[in-house]
């Protein structure tokens, strides 16, 4: 395992918590209120991986935080060895802290464990990378911050495009709208887009400031006949918030019948139009108010958290965390995520099935008898009972 190390790290052996990864409890990513957050962003190079994390913090300054970071050499083992980088930190203000891992190319998968711990209460949280060869990201995006960990970009903006060689990215413009995905009850299999053709190519230099113009989606790719890269959605500025006529109707398709979708389809930017076939599903006005200020805070956060190619509320993960919320266990491990609801009794499972549009893609496996908890649930929406 040493000699997956770059000169910059050292291991000490040690007993972690004693837990696998598979027994750990992960809801807490997809937790607004949760006074931590890591983002773990890999890419690929020839010879080396490189791993940008950014540590965002509630209320206590992120300086008020420790990241022991441990390597693991399966999702199973309950022990692994520590990493400690001699300068990995690269800014550490405010409520961000922002910085870099460096390994050399593994021969075999092994995952990379970060212990977020708060210094005064000691209360910790558990975030996770698989660290493989075969990733097919080879590069990132940078605003005036630093790396972005977001998997959207704002028309207008300017922004830099960076490869792990420092080699040129070819960019793939696609005006491709996608659809809303099949209820989780649907006996067809929900999939993800494998390939598309692009309406415009263009290539940047590593390094290269660029300011995407129209809405849609960015493939970048150092070669266009592999299937290696990584995609960027391109948004307006108050994206993850939806708050236009327009916007607001499709994520309404969850919870309202065809005719009633049918009806927003038709509002065409009337708000008096939209309010009156809202008002006609919660009939009552405290009741909508109180409906869409919740729904669209839940549609926000899947957006947040779930964004790639497409926008984070039409993915499966999405489409499952708008209706039913922070999942109360979250389970993963290589191939999968489980979110386990108690109050609802009900588990949904994610299978891994990533593209060249996105590497950490999920596919939520459909079954008939999700049909009644899924149906209550947006019964209780449609009440303003959540």
């Amino acid at each position: 395992m040493k000699r997956v190390l770059t000169g910059l790290l050292c291991f000490i052996v040690f007993s972690a918590s004693g837990q696998a990864i598979t027994s750990l409890n992960f809801s807490h990513w997809y937790n607004p209120k949760n006074e931590v957050d890591l983002k773990l962003h890999l890419a690929r190079g020839e010879k080396a991986v490189i791993i940008h994390y950014q540590l965002k913090t509630a209320s206590s300054p992120a300086s008020a935080y420790s990241i022991s970071w441990e390597t693991r050499a399966s999702f199973n083992h309950r022990e692994g060895e520590s990493v400690t980088s001699k300068d990995s930190i690269l800014t550490n203000d405010g409520i961000l802290r922002n910085g870099t891992l460096l390994f050399d190319l593994p021969a075999k998968p092994w995952l990379l464990l970060a212990k977020v711990t708060h210094n005064e209460s000691q209360r910790s949280w558990y975030y996770f990378k698989l660290i493989e060869s075969i990733y097919p990201v080879r590069g990132w995006i940078e605003n005036t911050t630093g790396v972005l960990h977001e998997n959207y970009l704002t028309k207008g903006k300017s922004y830099i495009a960076k490869s792990v060689d420092g080699n040129p990215l070819f960019v793939s413009y696609y005006k491709t709208t996608f659809p809303q995905p099949l209820p989780p009850f649907s006996e067809q299999i929900g999939g993800s887009e494998r390939f598309l053709f692009h309406d415009s190519l263009f290539q940047l230099p590593s390094g290269a400031t660029f300011t995407p113009k129209q809405y849609g989606l960015y493939l970048f790719q150092q070669d266009t006949t592999a299937q290696e890269g990584f995609s960027m959605r391109i948004v307006n500025d108050t994206y993850p918030k939806f708050n236009k006529i327009e916007d607001l109707t499709g994520p309404l398709i969850f919870i309202t019948t065809p005719d009633e979708y049918k009806q927003l389809l038709k509002v065409n930017g009337d708000k008096p139009a939209f309010d009156k076939v809202v008002l006609d599903i919660t009939r009552d006005k405290d009741r909508a108010r109180n409906f869409m200020r919740s729904y669209f805070q839940r549609i926000e956060q899947a957006n947040r958290y779930f964004s790639a190619y497409k926008e984070g509320w039409k993915t499966d993960r999405g489409m499952i965390y708008t209706i039913f919320g922070v999942p109360d266990e979250l389970g993963k491990n290589q191939g999968n995520e489980v979110w386990s609801y108690k109050s609802y009794n009900v588990r949904f499972t994610f299978v891994k099935s990533g593209s060249v549009y996105n590497a950490e893609n999920f596919i939520l496996l459909r079954d008939k008898r999700f049909n009644e908890p899924w149906l209550s649930t947006v019964d209780l929406w449609r009440k303003s009972r959540f």
